[in-house]
């Protein structure tokens, strides 16, 4: 009877003490840690309480730059997307927590061995690697099989005819220059009714390693010829208010002469187009009258040894350009001839484009050894066409004895010397745009 009785009562004890746990799970409010607990999806507040196993604040992480917002956990798998170059670092982010990562570029021979950066703006040492990326230069010139011919420099030749390539160009270009704002184009600063002018601008622009110059014009180079205003731009096929592009490529030319590791250099092409000088008036300069064909102060003896020097060759290359003592006839009865002159690079003279040395026919006739094509870059300056040839006539640099100073010698189109003694015809006005634009130089091999 009492084991019974013992047994109902621990029966009811143990009831009692459920019920009691019961009501006081109930009864009071779980507690939850501080600190955030995590895993690679989620973070919450995990329950303090022994009896539950409940999450408070639970959530999905928001990350910015690899840590979530919220719970600061630190995202480790990481889904890093292509990546984005400057010219010194490149960085790539994570998709999915937007972490960026950054990294200076690490070269071999001019691209970078992680994103394959390749370094454009070259700065070459003495033992002929880039000084950043370890580049090898490439040569200086190159020479023709024969050795006839050397490319050396590089100057904007051929139009671009890919319709994508020019409207890839034309966009990094940005706004089109005007007279008022030139955006970051340069004006070409050329003469217009005797004044200069912006009305003519270029600009260059790299894309996918290669260099192009883009030209636009809002008016027409042109000269007065009697009570004629010429321009030639429109025959050529370039007209006003659109984007023309030229590349960038090695400049052809003729060797006239080699000696004592030298050679006389003349471009195998016409590469530009311009006038001697701007105006028929003569000036005075230094209390002396200064004629409008004078070689050495003329615009384009200043075009060649800035503009031209400049554009066409880099440091490496202007170091091997032979200073040269120019010969401008001083002393002789031309009353228009001047001072020598010391230049990079020049024009040949009406007695240079006679010397059979140098590979052209002695007289001034009319000869095939100094008729010369021009390149595209050169018709958009608005030299002058020919229907009956594709070559063109060019400037030399020698004066006229006469018409009171306001004309030089060419070579016309069909290879003839015009000036002086060689046809009656005379030479031609300092202020025509029309001729083509022929450097020399010497140079160190």
């Amino acid at each position: 009877m009492k084991h019974k009785l013992l047994t109902t009562l621990l029966a009811l004890v143990s009831a009692l003490c459920l019920c009691l746990a019961s009501a006081g799970c109930g009864a009071h409010a779980h507690t939850y840690a501080v600190t955030w607990s995590s895993d690679e999806s989620s973070h919450w507040h995990a329950a303090t309480c022994s009896h539950t196993a409940e999450r408070k604040d639970e959530g999905a992480h928001t990350y910015e730059n690899g840590k979530c917002t919220t719970c600061n956990y630190e995202h480790k798998a990481h889904a890093f997307g292509a990546y984005v170059k400057t010219e010194t670092e490149h960085s790539q982010t994570c998709s999915v927590c937007k972490k960026t990562v950054s990294a200076v570029h690490t070269y071999t021979n001019g691209k970078c061995t992680a994103c394959e950066y390749e370094h454009q703006d070259h700065t070459y040492g003495a033992d002929g690697a880039c000084e950043v990326c370890g580049k090898t230069r490439p040569p200086l010139y190159t020479k023709s099989e024969d050795g006839s011919k050397i490319y050396f420099g590089e100057y904007p030749q051929s139009e671009v005819k890919e319709a994508a390539t020019v409207a890839a160009l034309t966009e990094k270009a940005g706004v089109l220059p005007s007279e008022e704002d030139w955006g970051e184009w340069t004006s070409y600063g050329y003469y217009y009714g005797g004044e200069v002018t912006d009305y003519m601008w270029y600009i260059d622009v790299e894309l996918n390693g290669s260099k192009y110059r883009g030209v636009y014009f809002t008016l027409e180079r042109n000269y007065k010829t009697g009570s004629k205003i010429l321009s030639y731009q429109d025959d050529n096929g370039y007209l006003t208010e659109t984007v023309y592009w030229f590349r960038f490529e090695p400049i052809e030319w003729r060797v006239l002469k080699s000696e004592d590791g030298k050679a006389f250099l003349m471009a195998n092409i016409i590469l530009d187009g311009g006038q001697y000088y701007h105006s028929y008036d003569e000036r005075t300069q230094d209390g002396e009258t200064v004629y409008p064909n004078n070689y050495r102060e003329s615009d384009i003896r200043t075009w060649l040894t800035e503009n031209f020097y400049e554009t066409a060759f880099d440091s490496a290359a202007q170091a091997i350009i032979e200073t040269t003592t120019v010969d401008n006839r001083a002393g002789t009865d031309n009353p228009y001839a001047c001072e020598d002159t010391q230049d990079k690079v020049f024009l040949l003279s009406s007695d240079d484009v006679v010397n059979e040395t140098y590979g052209f026919a002695p007289s001034g006739d009319p000869d095939v050894s100094r008729q010369l094509q021009a390149t595209d870059y050169a018709k958009a300056q608005g030299i002058q066409p020919k229907d009956d040839t594709a070559c063109f006539s060019w400037w030399l640099r020698t004066p006229e004895n006469k018409a009171k100073g306001k004309t030089v010698f060419r070579i016309a189109e069909t290879g003839q010397v015009q000036g002086g003694a060689y046809w009656i015809g005379g030479g031609e006005n300092v202020d025509y745009v029309r001729n083509g634009i022929v450097p020399a130089l010497w140079i160190a091999l």
